[in-house]
């Protein structure tokens, strides 16, 4: 895991910082998350907003050969920023005293409530898993926070917090800023049509759409749902294997932020496989996949004083007789240029 690092760097040994454990607690189910964090860790920021720049891309279809001793030409190119949002995640566990001490025991209680032990049969000392009941559910508190985490990174709906709560923008919406990329894999191609199966020639067609946008291309990887990764997967075995094209499997995995995925070739380069349960649907049909250059996508985070980028805190709970912790964070996704990513739209998920 990288360390979390920014204008304002944190040492870990002296808050309650939990981000670490937040990439790495289910990278099969938030792939994005953990590759990120993998990749780039994170940036601490002391404001709820931050912003990411981008630039029309050059293009030269002539040249004219310039003047000896006159003047230049200016090729300044036109760049404009978008801002993000930071998105609070605040998320609570808690457990009665009995349940807590009660690690000896399999009964039907409640972890908040009260104390039921209405079938003798699941009382079997020593046969319960957990020792630890509140810290086990804090895990599964965190787990529930990737996983949200991991679904606005696809999802969300820019708010800044003028009106309701504030969310970070999903790729979904950051592939359809100005200069985004989408490639429509509908039978009419225009997001109208029904969805098609995801297959090697889309892939190939939004590669090529990034490499004309401009984008460096660097670590990109293709997130798409289960049963598009087995349609791609009979499409290239069966092209392989019994037509005897060779669509450039590679025969091995590759490690993204320390997420192994597949990968394929294509003729603008390498592309990693990753499998995702947060994709949006489609415009008509089907889900959108999408191709995200990893090197650009960065978690960031606000550095709370006293308590880092994310803490867990005790909550009060009163004259009530149990304990409660609650897990509390806001974090955006700096994406980078949104020409550096592009969303293919309408891919079947039948």
């Amino acid at each position: 895991m990288a360390a979390i690092s920014g204008a304002n760097p944190i040492v870990a040994s002296d808050v309650n910082n939990f981000t670490g454990e937040l990439f790495k607690i289910t990278p099969h189910r938030t792939p994005l998350l953990a590759a990120a964090g993998g990749l780039n860790g994170g940036v601490a920021i002391n404001s709820t907003f931050f912003q990411f720049q981008t630039q029309d891309n050059a293009t030269v279809s002539s040249v004219t050969p310039d003047d000896e001793g006159g003047s230049p030409n200016y090729s300044g190119r036109s760049r404009s920023a978008q801002q993000g949002v930071l998105q609070i995640f605040h998320e609570a566990a808690q457990v009665s005293y009995t349940a807590q001490a009660a690690s000896g025991e399999i009964v039907p209680f409640q972890l908040s409530g009260n104390y039921k032990n209405s079938d003798p049969a699941l009382a079997l000392a020593g046969n319960n898993p957990i020792n630890d009941e509140l810290a086990y559910q804090m895990e599964l508190v965190l787990e529930t926070v990737a996983k949200k985490v991991e679904w606005s990174a696809f999802n969300a709906s820019y708010n800044d917090g003028t009106t309701g709560n504030r969310q970070m923008r999903g790729l979904d919406e950051h592939c359809s800023l100005s200069n985004g990329n989408i490639v429509y894999h509908d039978t009419n191609g225009d997001g109208t049509g029904t969805a098609q199966k995801l297959n090697f020639d889309v892939i190939a067609d939004a590669m090529k759409k990034l490499y004309d946008a401009g984008a460096p291309m660097r670590n990109l990887v293709l997130f798409c749902q289960p049963t598009a990764l087995l349609d791609l997967n009979k499409e290239i075995v069966n092209a392989t294997v019994v037509s005897g094209k060779n669509y450039g499997i590679l025969p091995r995995d590759r490690n993204v932020g320390g997420v192994d995925i597949d990968t394929i070739v294509t003729p603008f380069g390498t592309i990693g496989l990753a499998l995702s349960d947060f994709l949006p649907a489609g415009s008509n049909d089907g889900k959108k996949n999408f191709i995200v250059d990893m090197s650009f996508v960065k978690p960031v985070f606000l550095n709370i004083p006293g308590y880092g980028t994310m803490f867990v805190r005790d909550l009060d709970q009163n004259d009530n007789a149990r304990i409660a912790k609650a897990v509390y964070m806001e974090m955006g996704f700096d994406f980078g240029p949104q020409q550096y990513h592009c969303e293919i739209d309408n891919v079947s998920n039948a």
